[in-house]
């Protein structure tokens, strides 16, 4: 089972247990439609502010605003070499943005949290929205229905 470690002065606000079984949903969801095609043994959740979100866009993006969510995949470096699983890497949500999109979109804060991790996620597997023509739009809308939203 992949271990889900959730951090960050915002976790207060969410059960780690149910983050941490959200994001396996989405995992299991993408080995099922074959996105996935290796165990992944841990990923990091950080539920930030937007000062903290403010600081790491703008030492790893040199954009000195906040975003919502910043994905961090992991090296190949750090996998186990003794299993077939590997390490996803580090998913940062900025709740104060998460609450803002979710007020424009008319759906709760844990829906939208729900919506980036798998954003997250799929950033993390590589996926990039901006050049991939349309490919990780669709595939995060599957996912997120096989996930129970939507």
């Amino acid at each position: 089972m992949t271990h889900v470690e959730v951090s960050g002065a915002a976790v207060t606000r969410f059960s780690r247990r149910d983050i941490g079984a959200f994001t396996r949903k989405v995992l299991l969801a993408l080995e099922h439609n074959g996105s996935l095609r290796e165990p992944i043994s841990e990923v990091t959740i950080a539920l930030v502010d937007d000062s903290a979100m403010r600081r790491l866009n703008r030492t790893f993006r040199h954009r000195n605003k906040t975003t919502d969510v910043l994905t961090f995949p992991a090296d190949s470096s750090y996998a186990d070499p003794r299993s077939e699983a590997r390490p996803l890497g580090d998913i940062v949500i900025s709740v104060d943005q998460a609450r803002r999109q979710a007020v424009q979109e008319k759906h709760s804060l844990g829906t939208e949290v729900r919506y980036l991790i798998v954003h997250g996620v799929l950033h993390a597997l590589g996926y990039d929205h901006e050049s991939d023509n349309g490919e990780m739009n669709e595939l995060e809308l599957e996912i997120r229905a096989a996930a129970g939203l939507d």
